[in-house]
């Protein structure tokens, strides 16, 4: 049995190495997107700008800036000294600030700061025109750290993004200077397009169960260990079990009921939408919060009956209040919707239904990425031609994910209620870039969790259209809907 162990725990060892191998091809594969894409793209329109008075050129380059993916700015270079830049006009800082490249080569190199912000992480990217004349691209660092989280979600403790010599950025955006990347990780992954390199570290768990998995595997007493692990199993996801039967059992008990908050326009607060939002009351325990019980539900077989119960209700709610002015109701789904073969029509059927002056929109939040299936895409086309719009709800939070905005065809980007809490702080430059993003891609922008008549004016600055947050209604219960709706069309009419 021991020489059995130890032979599995060799076999161990290579299976995490492969893993973080695997892990690490595949960041390595999305930041030479990241750098491709931000040095590709209209690079030829910004390159013939170098050598030209920034006064008569600064507007043109802050537009070219604009389109560029991931980009925080790009600046111009002359004879070793940048002195333009996208974002802030004309300046005279030496090229040597923030890399040092040999004449007609073009370098990247990672930042921990930059002389115009400093303590924010930034990768810059050269590329010469002739001699030590060019162009500097400074790639936002979050962008990176955002590819790394998903390295962490497949099975890594730690995920970095390194260049030798330079420094080295984790998936929490902390920076090291100077490289010593034997240290902390234990697999490095070397880019064949850039000099840098990926650093992958499993987590403990994924080294326990993959050691665990092969000692039952070679273990003499395999089998028991086999029965006494289906034990634990069904102990450890017990909990899950009791509240999804309860879940089911509140829907045919009357227990859930949905409220709708509105959604207005920044510009006059006349409400033109709404977010239905299930809530739940237990018999015996009274209000249990959506977050008690809908990610769990999102995963299971509950979901069918969940959001068929809430487009049901929705769409009797609608039908049974005469609204005169045009309204979008939005309704909350996961991605494992899109999965079952009923949804499509059940969607549909609920839309032919409504009436006429109100359009349905369907929510999908960041925190589940999308499939890119035949089915997924099917699915979207379908509802499209129904009049269906789509909105990605909490972007920019945990997993942002720019492929899902080109992927599928999203009309609504709802921003999440902290970076909207920090719009009256610092987060104006960075709500500012989300506009202009969701612009890029043809989008609609919504703010969430407005709360007070600063954050709606700082809004209202950077041309937010919609938002919806405490400060102008609270969740109400569909009996009060169609009053606070027409309430609101004739204060602005």
């Amino acid at each position: 049995m021991i020489a059995a162990v130890s032979i599995g725990d060799h076999l161990a060892t290579d299976a995490i190495g492969k893993n973080e191998r695997l892990i690490g091809n595949d960041l390595v594969a999305s930041v030479d997107r990241v750098v491709y894409s931000a040095s590709a793209q209209s690079r030829a329109n910004v390159e013939v700008l170098v050598g030209l008075p920034c006064n008569a050129i600064e507007r043109k380059l802050a537009e070219l800036e604009t389109r560029l993916l991931y980009i925080r700015a790009v600046s111009l270079v002359e004879n070793g000294r940048l002195y333009c830049s996208s974002a802030l006009g004309s300046v005279d800082v030496p090229l040597s600030a923030y890399l040092n490249p040999k004449p007609g080569t073009q370098a990247i190199a990672l930042l921990g700061q930059t002389p115009a912000q400093p303590d924010i992480p930034v990768l810059t990217l050269f590329m010469p025109t002739s001699g030590s004349s060019g162009v500097l691209y400074v790639i936002e660092g979050e962008y990176l750290e955002d590819v790394l989280v998903h390295g962490v979600r497949y099975g890594a403790q730690r995920a970095a993004v390194a260049i030798e010599g330079s420094g080295l950025l984790d998936d929490h955006g902390r920076f090291v200077a100077g490289v010593n990347s034997g240290d902390d990780y234990s697999t490095k992954v070397t880019s064949h397009a850039w000099p840098f390199a990926i650093l992958v570290a499993s987590s403990p768990r994924l080294i326990m169960q993959k050691r665990w998995s092969y000692r039952l595997a070679f273990g003499a007493v395999g089998l028991l260990l086999d029965g006494l692990i289906g034990v634990l199993y069904l102990l450890a996801f017990a909990p899950r079990r009791l509240l999804l039967s309860a879940v089911r059992r509140g829907l045919k008990r009357g227990e859930f009921h949905v409220v709708y908050q509105p959604i207005v326009a920044v510009a006059d607060r006349r409400i033109v939408g709404v977010e239905a939002l299930l809530r739940w009351r237990h018999a015996k325990w009274g209000p249990i919060s959506p977050s008690v019980f809908m990610d769990e539900v999102e995963s299971s077989n509950v979901l069918p009956e969940v959001t068929r119960f809430v487009l049901q209700t929705a769409l009797a709610d609608m039908n049974g209040y005469r609204l005169t002015s045009p309204l979008r109701i939005a309704v909350n789904i996961a991605p494992r919707d899109f999965e079952r073969k009923c949804f499509v029509d059940e969607v549909a059927a609920a839309v032919r239904k409504l009436p006429p002056n109100v359009e349905l929109v369907l929510e999908l939040t960041e925190r589940f990425l999308l499939s890119d299936s035949v089915r997924t895409s099917a699915a979207f086309a379908a509802l499209k031609a129904e009049g269906v719009k789509f909105a990605i709800d909490d972007f920019g939070t945990d997993h942002s994910n720019l492929d899902l905005l080109k992927r599928f065809p999203f009309d609504y980007m709802k921003i999440d209620r902290q970076f909207i809490a920090q719009i009256d702080v610092e987060g104006a430059d960075l709500i500012m870039g989300v506009v202009a993003l969701a612009r890029h891609f043809g989008l609609q922008v919504i703010a969430e969790g407005v709360e007070t008549e600063t954050q709606h004016d700082g809004l209202k600055s950077v041309g937010v259209p919609y938002a919806q947050g405490y400060l102008y209604q609270r969740p109400l219960k569909a009996q009060l809907l169609a009053e606070a709706f027409e309430a609101s069309t004739a204060m602005t009419s």
